[in-house]
């Protein structure tokens, strides 16, 4: 039904998912006319074709992810152009969003086989169908994975590549050139990311997109970075470390006193690129569960201009505002206003 070529657009795995599904549980077979990848005349992202008895009945699709009622109403009921409505083609809809949708007069159709579709002749009304043990009823979380995190901090951190393509904006973040499209989609489906006409992305509010990252990084993202701790034989080692030549940036609360001169620091936190191995040795660091410095793996594949010993504001935030110390906090409030917010 679908182009391979287009499987790298959620969208577009989404309707095919859930067009196969209706043709099993309803035995309606529908028949994509387009998948419009930009601005269409009818201002819709897909046109399908349902034939019952022997009547072509024409919609015009959107394709989005629904957990609530509220959201339903972002969906037009009736629709002009001589076409039959307005069809929402949806991961999942749960019992009770099918039957308001029906009270709505909202047709959709789902990854399940869930459908509700109402034109002239034509009646079709399944519900309760389970969800579907795959990765689209999840489309919605692509953003706060671990992977999904990596690609929403390359975005966070270069806002000047939001409409980069796909693949540069992949490269950056260090993931799959799949996982992009399902991390756009991700964000837009939860309400922090708009795209226009012309496919230009911009963020809706820039600050809570900010602070969800920084929420779940710590029990989303930094367990996934092999986490060491080791002791130092002095506490300014790192003042002479020289972290350049191992590919290796300042973290938490050292990078908090670089960027904003506000605290000396007390704990060490790296993010090396490779194995550690030589960083250890030639500073001579022993592993310690309870030591004082922390080395964990730099998970990104990109420079922020004019910052070359610290690791991205934004982590550099994220790390500080994961501790308990208040003080800490301080200077995270410091850097989110500097760096982030106001740059």
């Amino acid at each position: 039904m679908i182009n391979k070529d287009a499987y790298s657009d959620p969208r577009a795995r989404i309707l095919e998912a859930a067009l196969k599904a209706v043709a099993r549980t309803a035995g309606l077979e529908g028949k994509l006319e387009g998948l419009y990848t930009i601005a269409h005349d009818y201002d819709t992202e897909a046109i399908v074709n349902f034939t019952f008895e022997g009547k072509v009945h024409r919609y015009a699709v959107e394709i989005r992810a629904v957990d609530r009622v509220d959201r339903l109403a972002l969906v037009p009921v009736k629709y002009k152009n001589g076409l039959a409505g307005k069809l929402l083609a949806a991961p999942y809809i749960t019992p009770e969003l099918a039957e308001r949708c029906r009270a709505m007069g909202t047709q959709f159709i789902d990854t399940a086989g869930n459908a509700y579709l109402k034109a002239q002749g034509m009646r079709v009304f399944v519900a309760g169908q389970k969800r579907p043990l795959n990765a689209m009823a999840a489309a919605k979380d692509r953003a706060t994975t671990a992977t999904g995190m990596r690609v929403v901090f390359f975005l966070l951190c270069r806002p000047d590549l939001l409409n980069a393509p796909y693949r540069d904006i992949a490269a950056g973040a260090g993931v799959a050139l799949g996982t992009v499209g399902w991390v756009f989609f991700a964000l837009r489906e939860r309400g922090q990311l708009l795209i226009d006409k012309q496919k230009k992305r911009q963020f809706v509010d820039i600050r809570l997109v900010i602070e969800e990252w920084a929420r779940n990084y710590p029990v989303r993202l930094r367990p996934r970075l092999a986490p060491q701790r080791f002791h130092a034989p002095a506490a300014d080692w790192w003042k002479t470390a020289g972290l350049e030549k191992y590919a290796a940036l300042f973290g938490g609360e050292v990078a908090g006193d670089m960027l904003t001169k506000y605290r000396a620091p007390g704990e060490v936190l790296i993010y090396a690129q490779g194995d550690p191995a030589r960083l250890i040795i030639d500073n001579h660091l022993k592993a310690d569960p309870r030591g004082e410095v922390e080395i964990l793996e730099k998970f990104w594949h990109f420079e922020i201009p004019g910052q070359h010993s610290v690791a991205p504001p934004l982590l550099v935030y994220a790390d500080l505002m994961a501790t308990q110390d208040t003080r800490d906090h301080e200077v995270a409030r410091l850097i989110y206003e500097r760096y982030l917010v106001n740059a």
